[in-house]
């Protein structure tokens, strides 16, 4: 979550040497109290051939902040607002595998789809999105293995709007195949 850790953070904490030489009406408002859930998503996949699979994926994201108008001294005015918002992303997939061993497979993949931003004040909003697998390695042999992927997931509707910018950089899961 690395573009969401930039982009979402505590505000500045409005604390002054003499606070008092502030007019006595002085209010600033602040974010604080971050907290990120990461990444969780699935997928299900379907081999069409050797090299080739469809399939779906969703992801699933929050991040929750309070905000709260404090004074000069740096005292919270009244009860601090909770914001929770939850980003999800639903996509069709397709992955090319171009290297099988018995224990190890390669691939690249991509993504594309839509992802829905929701938050506790009753927004939602729309936007496209992309992931773009550049490599991945699925380890493994039986029913259960692992995946290591670099690659990026991306959602925005403008340079204004974005929701995730290279999010997901480096994935890691737990499979169960049948």
């Amino acid at each position: 979550m690395l573009f969401e850790r930039l982009a979402f953070h505590a505000s500045y904490k409005g604390t002054y040497g003499t606070p008092e030489t502030l007019p006595a009406t002085f209010s600033r408002h602040e974010t604080f109290d971050y907290g990120y859930t990461g990444h969780i998503f699935a997928e299900y996949l379907y081999r069409c051939t050797d090299v080739t699979s469809v399939g779906i994926q969703t992801d699933v994201e929050g991040i929750f902040w309070k905000e709260g108008q404090f004074d000069r001294y740096h005292q919270l005015q009244g009860a601090a607002t909770t914001v929770r918002n939850w980003d999800i992303v639903v996509m069709p997939t397709v992955r090319f595998t171009y290297l099988t061993r018995p224990w190890v497979r390669l691939y690249s993949g991509l993504g594309t789809g839509v992802l829905v931003a929701l938050d506790n004040q009753g927004g939602a909003k729309l936007a496209p999105a992309l992931n773009l697998n550049w490599i991945g390695m699925e380890i493994g042999k039986g029913n259960w293995g692992g995946t290591l992927e670099l690659g990026m997931l991306n959602a925005l509707i403008n340079p204004y709007h974005i929701y995730q910018l290279g999010s997901r950089l480096l994935s890691f899961s737990v499979y169960y195949q049948w």
